[in-house]
C-alpha cells in the first residue's frame, strides 16, 4: 500500500519506518528536507521517499496527518483533491501547558472530514506515545488502538496497518467519537507527565463473557 505521511516528526517517522518494514511504499512530505528529523529518517532507510506535502498527498492511498493540530487547516486547504484518500488523524487539540484540548463541541478528525469533503477520515494513533510505538507488547498484553470513523472501508484498512504493527485495536465507533479520544489523550498525558508515569504507557480494554 503507498502511505503518505505529512509531517517527519516522532509519530509520523516512527509509523512511517514500521509500515516500511512491512513492505508498504512510504513518501513523507515535508517542507525542509535537511532539518534533524528528516535527516535522520533519510539515513534510517534507504527505501522511504522523500517530497514536497502536496507530492506525498497525491503519492498515498492512505494519508496520515502527523503535524501540529494547528497546521490542519491550511494543509488540508492546499493538499487538492483528496478524493477516495484515506485521511489518519493522530493529532490532539492541545492548549499550550498540555492542561486542556484548545477544540470544543468538535474534534480535529471532524474539522479535518468538512474540510477536505469526505468521510473517509479515521481518528487513530492519538493515544499513545510516540517512544511506544517501536514496541507494543506489555508483558502478556499488546497496547490498544483507539479508533473511530464514519467509513467502515476506511476503519477496516487503518486496522489492518495498525494490527501489522502490533496492535489490538478497538473501534469506538462514529467520526463524533473523536472528541472523547481527544480527552482520552489528555488522561495519557497526565499519567505520563505530571503523575511520572513515563512515556512507556498505554491503554488496554479487558473484556469478558458475562456471567450469569
Amino acid at each position: 500500500m503507498k502511505i503518505g505521511i505529512i509531517g517527519a516528526g516522532d509519530v509520523g517517522g516512527t509509523l512511517g519506518k514500521r509500515w516500511g518494514q512491512k513492505k508498504h511504499e512510504i513518501m513523507f512530505g515535508v517542507r525542509n528536507l535537511q532539518s534533524q528529523n528528516v535527516q535522520k529518517l533519510i539515513h534510517s532507510d534507504q527505501n522511504l521517499k522523500f517530497g514536497e506535502i502536496r507530492e506525498a498527498f497525491e503519492f498515498g492511498e492512505v494519508i496520515v496527518l502527523a503535524i501540529p493540530w494547528e497546521s490542519v487547516e491550511e494543509t488540508i486547504v492546499k493538499a487538492g483533491n483528496l478524493s477516495g484518500k484515506i485521511l489518519i488523524d493522530p493529532t490532539n487539540p492541545l492548549t499550550p501547558d498540555l492542561k486542556g484540548l484548545a477544540l470544543h463541541d468538535t474534534s480535529v478528525a471532524e474539522k479535518i472530514a468538512s474540510l477536505a469533503n469526505t468521510s473517509k477520515v479515521v481518528k487513530a494513533f492519538n493515544t499513545i506515545g510516540s517512544k511506544t510505538l517501536n514496541n507494543l507488547i506489555f508483558n502478556s498484553y499488546r497496547a490498544d488502538l483507539f479508533l473511530c470513523g464514519d467509513d467502515s472501508h476506511a476503519k477496516e484498512v487503518v486496522k489492518e496497518l495498525a494490527t501489522e504493527i502490533g496492535f489490538d485495536v478497538v473501534d469506538v465507533g462514529p467520526l463524533v467519537n473523536a472528541r472523547m479520544l481527544e480527552h482520552l489523550a489528555l488522561l495519557w498525558i497526565e499519567l505520563a507527565l505530571r503523575q511520572e508515569f513515563g512515556p512507556n504507557i498505554a491503554f488496554k480494554l479487558l473484556r469478558r463473557k458475562a456471567e450469569f
